[in-house]
């Protein structure tokens, strides 16, 4: 690149740790140090809780409320243009083919797209959105599937061809468990030695599916039941919450709400569950994976991928019953399956879903695009 900088925007919504968010921070410095200027839009009703830690990680944050309106779409021109971007790398699926237009239309070197979840629309939906996306496509938008799933997904239903580079996870930090820091995680928790602990990770929306492991935990026997730490902000009125206490089981889950730190609870804990309705990945379940935990996954998409990497996983339906039954499967893993998991997971999951893989991968994507383009103005020499 003859030492030029790259001006990347990320097109996101508001700033919430989900995925993309995640992903971007913690890969900030691995993308600074190949010379990329980062910026961040918001395009939230606010920044969102997630800012702050855009800004502290180097991203130059902008703000433009979404609107369905001429006026938001013309100052998310107005940015795009006078940002003289290299690349702007979109986010969104709401909105996303307006999105798509005003980046091509100021004729940045790289408009890419990635596609977040497995987007199975029906209907009228579908049909315009498979017109849209291959239009954006001919002109010249790349997509990028974060996932096998996802992938598949785009190509039957729309008929879109994209490019696959996996999600990754924070791979310096979710590590191999320790003793010790096993030891200090439980102890922080106030959890005995001899409880079997759960943990779950990420919004309480209904596709995450919480409802279900709460109504498992009372469809087993009190002795059996293991101590959940439940991490997510709740929806309004705390339905969770009053639904563990209908069924007589709030004494067994911790309600912890949002999580800063998520790592602890990860070290602290036996098992990790998660029976979603629907995954485009699923970055909490790697960071699991990645410190030597066993698991309880529902056999669906952006799930399921998992399945060939890492051996041992228990899968289930969705339901309260096939989730009691996994439940007990995950509490009566044989030891040598547990020594296997604790061993072989990190290193299998920083090998596939390593930061440092995913990162090159689009740096690959942003140079290759950038030089393709700057070639055919004349430019790749001066």
């Amino acid at each position: 690149m003859n030492g030029k900088p790259l001006r990347v925007l990320h097109v996101l919504g508001e700033l919430k740790p989900s995925g993309a968010e995640t992903m971007l921070v913690a890969a900030a410095p691995l993308f600074q140090a190949e010379g990329l200027m980062l910026e961040v839009l918001s395009t939230g009703a606010s920044t969102g809780p997630h800012a702050k830690r855009f800004e502290a990680a180097g991203y130059r944050l902008h703000h433009i409320p979404f609107s369905r309106s001429p006026g938001f779409f013309f100052k998310v021109r107005r940015l795009m243009r006078a940002g003289q971007y290299d690349v702007i790398h979109l986010h969104v699926e709401a909105a996303n083919f307006w999105y798509g237009l005003i980046a091509r239309s100021v004729r940045p070197p790289v408009v890419l797209r990635t596609i977040h979840n497995t987007f199975a629309f029906s209907g009228n939906l579908r049909q315009r959105r498979g017109i849209q996306r291959r239009l954006l496509h001919w002109l010249g938008v790349r997509h990028v599937s974060i996932s096998a799933s996802v992938r598949d997904t785009e190509l039957r239903h729309y008929r879109l061809p994209t490019t696959l580079v996996w999600n990754w996870y924070d791979s310096k930090r979710f590590t191999a468990t320790s003793p010790e820091a096993r030891l200090a995680a439980r102890a922080g928790f106030g959890l005995a030695e001899n409880e079997f602990v759960i943990a779950s990770i990420g919004n309480c929306s209904q596709v995450k599916n919480h409802t279900a492991i709460i109504q498992a935990m009372a469809m087993l026997p009190a002795e059996q039941r293991p101590v959940y730490l439940h991490a997510g902000i709740e929806e309004a009125g705390e339905p969770e919450r009053e639904l563990a206490r209908q069924l007589g089981v709030a004494d067994w889950i911790r309600f912890l709400g949002g999580v800063d730190d998520v790592l602890p609870l990860l070290q602290a804990a036996d098992a990790y569950v998660m029976p979603s309705i629907y995954e485009g990945f699923g970055i909490a379940a790697i960071e699991a994976l990645a410190t030597g935990l066993p698991a309880l996954f529902s056999d669906v998409a952006g799930l399921r991928d998992f399945r060939a990497d890492f051996p041992h996983l228990v899968y289930t339906g969705t339901g309260a019953g096939e989730v009691a039954a996994g439940l007990q499967t995950l509490m009566h893993l044989p030891d040598t399956y547990k020594r296997d998991i604790q061993q072989r997971y990190p290193a299998i999951a920083r090998q596939r879903f390593g930061m440092e893989r995913g990162t090159h991968e689009y740096l690959a994507l942003y140079r290759e695009g950038t030089l393709a383009a700057r070639s055919s103005r004349g430019e790749a020499h001066a």
